[in-house]
């Protein structure tokens, strides 16, 4: 397979104005209105001192009309849990264009807030650990799934790099040593690993929640089998499962014992159609210690 390189360059938005606004004041306004959303969890936390505990976060990828609050939601927890050196973004290759495990070989992302720097040692590190990842900037081109996390990152943590990874159909095998490889990144470097997911897509509110419930409930038990098995068995259409094994593997990997789901809703909720719904939950895994104790733990 031949490549397609963009190495030096800078990936240019391809998502801005359409999932998201387009205008730099807008999108901060945008983002923070995130936060104090009905659906959201009523405003951006304190930052937090550390030490880190929290591994990961699996937060929605649709318009921000729809699932911004849930994102928010775990987003607040990252904020809670202190600064990251780097943030690993693992999304879905809706496109199914490039590598099937493809890092992205611009050297920085933009959005209207600017350039996010990307974690180009870091991307080589991973190579080392995992040479199934390649640089392929075609599955990057016009993906929105990792795009729509990196305004939250900007806002919240200012120019830490982003290490965008997009997951085409690697297979099972493939994604369990991107868990493994992440965990060894993990214990060199203190990572915040978004895995960015919606969950059930198009049938009804009530059976979504039925079925989100059963997935929300394997990412909460760190269970990743559990989880695929889930998702196949009840014809969960989770577009994000493999980003998310990846994180579960990873908090296996490190000896984690703790997850936590911090929020559900779907977009019958934003809309009031409740007969055709697309899910989106929020949930946090942390590092072998226990979780943190916040105040909205029984709000989601």
């Amino acid at each position: 397979m031949t490549m397609q390189s963009t190495e030096g360059e800078i990936r240019p938005a391809a998502v801005a104005g359409a999932f998201y606004p387009g205008d730099a004041a807008a999108l901060r306004a945008a983002v923070a209105a995130a936060f104090t959303d009905p659906l959201g969890p009523g405003g951006v936390p304190a930052p937090g001192a550390g030490p880190r505990r929290l591994l990961g976060i699996v937060a929605p990828h649709a318009g921000y009309v729809y699932s911004a609050a849930s994102a928010a939601w775990a987003f607040a927890e990252a904020v809670r849990d202190g600064r990251p050196q780097a943030v690993v973004i693992l999304g879905v290759n809706h496109h199914g264009v490039g590598a099937p495990l493809a890092l992205s070989p611009a050297v920085g992302w933009q959005t209207p807030l600017g350039i996010a720097p990307v974690a180009v040692e870091l991307a080589a590190r991973l190579q080392t650990l995992l040479p199934d990842a390649v640089p392929d900037a075609r599955a990057h081109a016009r993906e929105h799934s990792l795009e729509v996390q990196v305004p939250f990152v900007q806002v919240l943590f200012g120019d830490v790099p982003i290490l965008p990874l997009a997951l085409g159909r690697p297979g099972i095998a493939a994604t369990v040593r991107l868990g493994q490889a992440l965990a060894r990144l993990a214990a060199e470097t203190e990572l915040l690993i978004v895995a960015s997911s919606d969950l059930s897509h198009y049938i009804s509110a009530e059976e979504a929640a039925r079925r989100d419930g059963l997935a929300l409930a394997c990412i909460a038990a760190l269970d990743p089998q559990g989880l695929l098995a889930a998702v196949q068995a009840e014809g969960i259409t989770m577009c994000g499962v493999l980003p998310v094994t990846a994180l579960l593997v990873a908090a296996t990997a490190l000896g984690a014992t703790a997850g936590r789901v911090l929020h559900y809703h779907t977009s019958g909720d934003v809309t009031d159609d409740r007969r055709e719904v697309v899910g989106y939950g929020a949930a946090a895994v942390y590092r072998s210690e226990a979780p943190l104790a916040t105040d909205q733990d029984d709000a989601a």
